[in-house]
């Protein structure tokens, strides 16, 4: 699920995280760990839940501290989207319905930018020129993926810091 993080957590207990997997096996490969002698935790961030594939007290304490330290409150949240660790997807998610259009049309003006700045150098993907002309390129967008994100982020933050533009979990 891509509105989760997965962490795992190893015999000494150090947890592992990776932004944008959407598996363990990201994160194991990430990190060139054996997934199977791994912990295994997902955060669902929607609902504000840990689950867990057989942990121990000791992975269970550090994933939680980890959670915690990153994600525990929604001031940490927007910490971490900020840093743009988070998608607009999953941003998109935290917030009330009613609230995802306009968030979503804003990060459609940030790419549009992200296109017509790359468009404006003249250095175009493919060598017969610029295949989205008016439309959004996403390989800016690859290119400058967490600066995209954090600019993603920052609108979000402005939106999400209201309780009340919060999907249910988050509001406390």
């Amino acid at each position: 699920m891509e509105d989760s993080i997965y962490c795992l957590v190893d015999d000494a207990g150090s947890v592992y995280e990776e932004d944008g997997a959407t598996s363990h096996a990201d994160v194991a490969m990430g990190f060139g760990l054996d997934e199977q002698a791994c912990r295994r935790y997902r955060f669902d961030l929607v609902d504000r839940r840990l689950s867990t594939d057989g942990g121990s007290q000791t992975s269970d304490r550090a994933v939680h501290d980890y959670i915690d330290r990153c994600v525990g409150t929604p001031e940490k949240l927007m910490t971490f989207a900020e840093e743009g660790r988070l998608p607009k997807r999953v941003l998109m998610n935290l917030l009330v319905i009613d609230r995802r259009a306009a968030y979503l049309e804003v990060c459609a003006a940030i790419e549009a930018r992200y296109t017509h700045d790359c468009a404006a150098t003249n250095d175009p993907c493919l060598e017969s020129g610029c295949a989205l002309d008016g439309e959004v390129c996403l390989q800016p967008l690859v290119r400058a993926e967490i600066d995209y994100r954090k600019a993603c982020a920052a609108e979000w933050i402005t939106v999400f810091a209201n309780p009340r533009n919060r999907v249910e979990a988050w509001r406390k």
